[in-house]
């Protein structure tokens, strides 16, 4: 078999969870018997500030020229005017499949089409709610989970309340379209009122990819019950769930050991991520509570993260670390207690989770999606509502918690080899 993986980035200019999940599976096919081709492809783009856009890159990876971008209405649509170096590398390569990991205009309809007219199977992994989601969270204003069925009156009215609107202008608006404007008129006001042209976009071009593509690999049982509400035939979607690294020996630390109840967060620095959260939990605390918040990951320049900054800024109960390659990163977290993972938003099978399991370290995290799927019933972890309140609440419970106790084992993460082996026949296709 020869593979071809495209995504948005490459691991290790980009640190996040899609990128460590290809580079792990890509390692794991190297090493498959019989021998498998694989390479992994991303177009180049600007880099956040946090990201290392100097890491070479290996042999098995081929950084392409930019897309070159088109209208907004193709730019929803996860479609580029141009996808240069593309054709040329299926030519040069000619991959019997192509993996996608991203839905965007670097990785989206352009090459699924060019894929397609090339006779190349298509696999597509959905790694986060923004695949099928406008606003990208499937999560309203209200702060409700959304069922996910592809409504454009509705997603554009939560898309435009999410933007500032008040709900009922934005309901009025999302019920007609713009005409005669176009949605490549400029100006906010035109943006607004064609904003159901462009959701319009979005659906379509994921309907079309969920048509196309031979296979639908989903991480986590709440994305494979969307996509059968948004109408995807069921023979179509297929559940593997996310593999993570080798365990690390048992942890040596006891809980809070040094009478400290050190907590550890890894990831991006988004409001999705639910860091503010932790943040007001701990500041509602004592001061002189005993207990230290380790913070590590990108996107700590942006806005989001510099509000937390200055929310934080003084308090010695908070510590934003940088970004640590995974094997830095894994020893590390067995000097802690609990990895917390507040997300306010629906996460396939986290690797941070998973990576958290291998460290032997126990998990508290939101009681939603992937992170409920993988953590409901495992001794020594904790499933909680996205409300500050309910973390607070935890910490306080374990500061008053006798400190020295050793905690259970959580369970060990499926190996990257297992998952390889479970998505190649879906790679290869119905064999004669």
């Amino acid at each position: 078999m020869r593979l071809l993986h495209l995504s948005n980035d490459h691991y290790p200019r980009v640190t996040g969870g899609t990128e460590l999940f290809v580079q792990q599976l890509l390692q794991a096919q190297l090493q498959q018997q019989p021998a498998d081709a694989v390479l992994w492809a991303a177009h180049r783009a600007p880099l956040a500030a946090g990201h290392n856009a100097a890491a070479p890159l290996t042999v098995h990876q081929r950084l392409l020229p930019a897309v070159v971008s088109g209208s907004r209405h193709q730019r929803l649509a996860s479609t580029a005017a141009a996808i240069p170096g593309f054709a040329e590398l299926l030519e040069e390569f000619r991959p019997t499949a192509l993996h996608l990991h991203s839905f965007s205009e670097r990785c989206g309809l352009s090459h699924l089409r060019a894929a397609r007219a090339a006779g190349v199977r298509v696999l597509v992994t959905v790694h986060a709610p923004g695949f099928s989601c406008i606003k990208g969270h499937l999560i309203d204003a209200s702060g409700a989970v959304c069922d996910g069925r592809l409504r454009p009156r509705r997603c554009t009215r939560c898309r435009l309340h999410a933007g500032g609107l008040p709900r009922g202008l934005a309901a009025a608006v999302a019920l007609q379209s713009g005409w005669p404007l176009s949605a490549e008129v400029p100006g906010r006001l035109a943006h607004v009122l064609t904003a159901r042209q462009l959701t319009a976009a979005f659906q379509g071009a994921w309907l079309e990819l969920t048509r196309e593509v031979d296979a639908i690999h989903v991480l986590a049982a709440w994305s494979r019950d969307l996509l059968l509400r948004q109408g995807v035939p069921a023979r179509k979607i297929h559940l593997v769930r996310s593999a993570g690294p080798a365990p690390l020996p048992p942890c040596q630390r006891r809980f809070r050991q040094d009478g400290v109840l050190r907590l550890v967060y890894w990831g991006r620095c988004e409001p999705e991520k639910g860091l503010h959260l932790l943040v007001r939990a701990i500041r509602a605390l004592p001061a002189a509570a005993p207990l230290l918040l380790h913070c590590y990951g990108p996107y700590w320049q942006g806005p989001y993260g510099e509000h937390l900054q200055r929310q934080i800024q003084g308090d010695p109960r908070f510590q934003v670390c940088g970004t640590l390659p995974q094997a830095e990163l894994l020893p590390r977290l067995q000097a802690y207690d609990l990895a917390v993972l507040p997300s306010t938003w629906l996460e396939t099978a986290p690797l941070t989770l998973l990576e958290a399991f291998a460290a032997g370290l126990p998990v508290a995290g939101t009681d939603l999606g992937g992170i409920r799927e993988v953590l409901l019933g495992v001794p020594g972890c904790h499933l909680l509502p996205p409300d500050w309140r309910a973390w607070q609440q935890l910490f306080t419970q374990l500061l008053a918690a006798a400190p020295g106790a050793s905690q259970p084992a959580p369970p060990r993460p499926r190996p990257w080899p297992q998952l390889a082996a479970e998505l190649r026949p879906l790679l290869l296709g119905p064999q004669l």
